[in-house]
């Protein structure tokens, strides 16, 4: 079989609202097709970890609960091949002339999975549902309402501009369940998506069946999904998935693991496997702080910690320099990068002159924290911890599962973790991470350092930020939109609520009688973004127009 390269280099596109985004540069090796789709067979994927649920409105997805969502459902847009996001269930998505107003118009004919018709009704009791849910609400915080106008249209009114609304509807908060699931707890979902779920097994699998019913065909009037069958393995150790997928257990999975990466460019370069690195975007790892709890309520101890912190070295001790360092949110190649002023990059003595400088005004007390740190960190945390403790801070590692980490890190119960995440296309889709708003516990809209479910993670109360990401949402000229998010790189490096390490790179890897591993085209014929771009997940990818190869 012969294998070919696969690359794009990176560009930029401007859409009919004059956003930018970097484009997804997609690299690696994979066995070009031969003659047209063959139905049937099934696909084992490896995920890197389960969920709590598959309800978009109350559980929490990380990539793998999105990969399993967008099997069961359809979202409401998706990414084209020039990260614009496009009518994927809809098929429409207009907005007025000053951006305050969007019509949502869906296609025809769609039913969900159990034989119940599409409607604006689903899209009005999504939408009810995620407004009332303190998960996903605080992703809406500009919408200010919404009605159905016929049976195929709604209508949604925004407080303020709000020119790439579109990028909300591309995974979790734009999948769209059948509206009598809306009251399940995520163990049963209904979509109208390319599979129907027959059996969950939390922690070891999830199963599906193509839906007989389903509305896509291919361009030849193929129906879709081409797999009879698909399952997803949750497993969480790295290398165990990496041996599942070279001794044939596995057909697909994803990964993030440099290791893994590294192991797999061998293989695909040596014909044993097919792979795609998504190089776009993508997600950052960085030390996030609690800027509402001890030490790192102190600007002091927080820019201690970035000046403690190499981020080339760390790179080259604990991925091989397989990833690209960071200083900022934004990669060097992306159009929103823009150098920040004074960010405090790796500098020792500066950092012991800090750590100096808090124990004077904390009664001799050193700066002691506890880093949190999620499965297969184990190396990272031990390299970590040593050259902090050299500029003076106490460091303690606790290890954790990844359920039990997501969610004391959204009620703030913690100090500073190691963490990844920022992967949005658009920098919008990432607002809700950032606003003040977002870090105050909703009972008594106060920033504290425990309490509530805040998304505002570093629960980082800042009017420089708050400023700068309103007007990345609500200025339709590309050029004032770079200018905000430029503000918010700045605002990042006087404050410091992160540390940056580096640049995360997802791939996808199969098996060499795997085909259409990226995502095949839209519904309307046009190229999808080949992998990642699922709200801000890299990695991801539809399995709609997956298919085996005799």
């Amino acid at each position: 079989m012969g294998m070919v390269a696969v690359g794009c280099g990176g560009s930029t596109t401007n859409d009919a609202t004059g956003t930018t985004q970097a484009r997804g540069a997609q690299q690696g090796t994979v066995v070009k097709d031969e003659g047209k789709p063959k139905p049937g067979g099934t696909v084992t994927y490896g995920l890197e970890a389960d969920s709590d649920g598959f309800n978009p409105t109350v559980n929490r997805w990380a990539i793998s609960g999105v990969m399993v969502g967008l099997a069961v459902y359809d979202p409401i847009a998706a990414y084209n091949d020039k990260v614009e996001a496009k009518p994927y269930l809809a098929e429409a998505i207009t907005p007025n002339a000053d951006y305050t107003q969007w019509t949502i118009k869906l296609r025809s004919g769609v039913k969900f999975s159990n034989g119940t018709p599409l409607t604006s009704d689903a899209i009005v009791k999504l939408f009810d549902a995620h407004l009332k849910s303190p998960l996903t609400k605080p992703v809406f915080s500009d919408l200010k309402d919404y009605s159905a106008t016929d049976d195929l249209t709604v209508v949604f009114n925004m407080k303020s501009p709000w020119v790439v609304f579109p990028t909300t509807l591309t995974a979790q908060t734009g999948v769209v369940p059948e509206p009598g699931s809306l009251s399940d707890t995520g163990a049963a979902p209904i979509g109208s998506g390319p599979f129907v779920q027959t059996e969950w097994v939390k922690e070891a699998s999830w199963k599906g069946k193509k839906n007989p019913t389903y509305w896509r065909k291919d361009k030849d009037g193929t129906q879709l999904p081409y797999l009879d069958n698909l399952e997803f393995r949750p497993i969480a150790d790295q290398e165990s998935r990496n041996k599942s997928l070279q001794g044939g257990t596995l057909n697909m999975m994803h990964t993030s693991d440099t290791k893994g990466i590294k192991l797999f460019r061998d293989e695909a370069a040596a014909g044993k496997v097919q792979m795609i690195e998504d190089n776009g975007e993508g997600e950052e790892g960085f030390i996030i702080m609690n800027q509402a709890k001890a030490p790192f309520d102190s600007v002091d101890a927080r820019r201690a910690l970035a000046y403690a912190t190499d981020a080339t070295a760390y790179g080259q001790d604990t991925n091989e320099g397989i990833l690209e360092p960071a200083d900022g949110v934004f990669k060097k190649n992306s159009p929103w990068y823009a150098p920040s002023k004074n960010y405090p990059t790796y500098n020792l003595d500066e950092a012991k002159k800090l750590v100096e400088k808090y124990k004077t005004e904390h009664g001799g007390q050193p700066p002691t924290f506890e880093l949190g740190v999620g499965a297969n960190s184990q190396t990272e945390a031990v390299y970590l911890q040593s050259v902090w403790q050299e500029a003076g801070f106490v460091v303690t590692v606790k290890d954790n599962n990844q359920a039990s980490f997501v969610l004391d890190a959204v009620t703030g119960k913690y100090q500073a973790n190691l963490w990844r995440q920022f992967g949005a296309p658009d920098p919008d889709a990432d607002l809700i991470w950032w606003l003040s708003d977002n870090a105050k516990d909703p009972a008594t809209g106060q920033v504290a350092a425990e309490g509530g479910l805040t998304l505002n993670i570093a629960r980082q109360n800042s009017a420089c930020v708050d400023k700068a990401v309103k007007a990345g949402r609500t200025t339709p000229e590309l050029a004032g939109r770079k200018k905000a998010y430029a503000d918010l790189q700045q605002c990042f490096a006087d404050e410091v609520p992160y540390v940056w390490l580096d640049h995360s790179v997802w791939a996808v890897i199969a098996a060499n009688n795997v085909r259409g591993i990226t995502n095949g085209p839209l519904p309307d014929g046009e190229a999808s973004l080949p992998i990642g771009g699922a709200g801000d997940f890299g990695g991801v990818t539809r399995l709609t127009q997956t298919w085996l190869a005799s």
